[in-house]
Order: structure tokens, then C-alpha cells, then sequence
């Protein structure tokens, strides 16, 4: 029977958050396999200084590695990095493109990114693409958008944030706007809340069959 490889050995390390462990031997699986899971995690490790000291630029070598093997998530820290012009010279267009790409792919991050960079309803497009397939960041932002015309519906998509991530800053977000709202329009939103976290786990059960 066959060992487990470096690279199935660093994810499983790196899961576990046992970053050393995990940063020794993705760097050693990485010189041996070419495959993006084991680049962005091992770009994550670098980016963030997780396991030994922080390396900008090699993260995003890894990250430019792992995105140009199809990697989503790695498309989307790609993007970051090029947007800010942090370890790779500054490209908002390029970065643009990667999260366009990454949120074609279904990556939630991305999406939140590309609203960043969009005209009003295109980043409530995003937004609520994001929220509807469960992302509890993405319904903060969805809520920031909506507070001046809709408060009703910003303070329902707290409640279905809290209601699917138990997310504390949603909770207490929720609670100060609830404060300059109406009986009648803090049950409306806590109905239309559970509507939503309702019709998202569904959707998330579905997609698991």
C-alpha cells in the first residue's frame, strides 16, 4: 500500500494549522509536483508569514503558478496582490480579469473584489451572487450597499448572515441598525432573513447530492 505524498502530507498540516510542518513540506512537494493546490497553499503560507517569516514575492510566484493552473482561489489572492501592487508591480486590469475569472469559477472572494471595482449595479450583482451561495462577507457588504435605500433589506441579509454563520459582526451590526427601525419593518426583515437562509441552504444541500 502506497504512503501519502508531501504534498497530501502539507494540505493535511496545513488544515490542521500546523504551519511549519506544513510550510517544509509543501516547499519540498512543490519542487516534485506541479499542482496549484500545493502553490496557493504554500503562496498563503508566504503571504501571511504563517510557519516561518513572511515573503511577499514568493507568495505571489506561487499564487502566479497555481493561477495559471486554473486555481480560483488562487486567481483571486493573484488579483489581490496585482491590485495593490504588493510583492508584483501594481495591474488593476489584470487583477480585474483574474477575479472575473475566479468568479466565473464560482469563488466567493472574487466576487466581493470584481463589486469593489464596479459601477453600483454591477457590485450589488456580485454582491448578491456572493450572499446567495452563502458567504456571510459578502452579505456584510451586500447590507452596507443597501442601508441608505433599503434598510429593510440590508438589515435581512444580517439576519440571514447571522442565521447561517452565527458571524458576531453581522449580529452586532444587526442589532444597531434594528435600533432606528420600526417594529413592523425589524419583523419584515427577520422574516425575509429566514426566507434567505432558508432558500440558501437549500440551495447548498442540492448542490452536495
Amino acid at each position: 500500500m502506497f504512503g501519502r505524498s508531501k504534498l497530501d502530507s502539507g494540505l493535511d498540516a496545513f488544515e490542521k494549522g500546523n504551519w511549519r510542518r506544513a510550510r517544509r513540506l509543501l516547499e519540498e512537494a512543490t519542487q516534485d509536483e506541479e499542482r496549484a493546490a500545493g502553490f496557493y497553499h504554500l503562496g498563503i503560507l508566504y503571504w501571511r508569514g504563517l510557519g516561518g517569516p513572511r515573503e511577499k514575492e514568493a507568495a505571489v510566484a506561487c499564487f502566479r503558478r497555481a493561477a495559471d493552473g486554473g486555481h480560483s482561489g488562487a486567481e483571486t489572492a493573484y488579483g489581490i496582490a496585482l491590485r495593490a501592487g504588493s510583492g508584483v508591480n501594481k495591474d488593476v486590469e489584470k487583477a480585474r480579469t483574474l477575479f472575473r475569472s475566479a468568479a466565473g469559477a464560482g469563488d466567493r472572494d472574487a466576487m466581493i473584489e470584481l463589486a469593489t471595482l464596479s459601477e453600483p449595479d454591477d457590485a450589488r450583482r456580485w454582491l448578491l451572487r456572493a450572499s446567495e451561495l452563502g458567504h456571510a462577507p459578502a452579505m456584510m457588504h451586500l447590507s452596507d450597499m443597501l442601508m441608505k435605500r433599503d434598510p429593510v433589506e440590508a438589515l435581512s441579509w444580517l439576519y440571514a448572515g447571522v442565521s447561517l454563520s452565527g458571524n458576531d459582526a453581522a449580529r452586532k451590526r444587526a442589532k444597531a441598525l434594528a435600533r432606528e427601525m420600526t417594529a413592523a419593518e425589524i419583523d419584515a426583515a427577520q422574516k425575509a432573513g429566514r426566507v434567505y437562509a432558508k432558500d440558501i441552504a437549500q440551495r447548498a444541500r442540492d448542490a452536495r447530492r
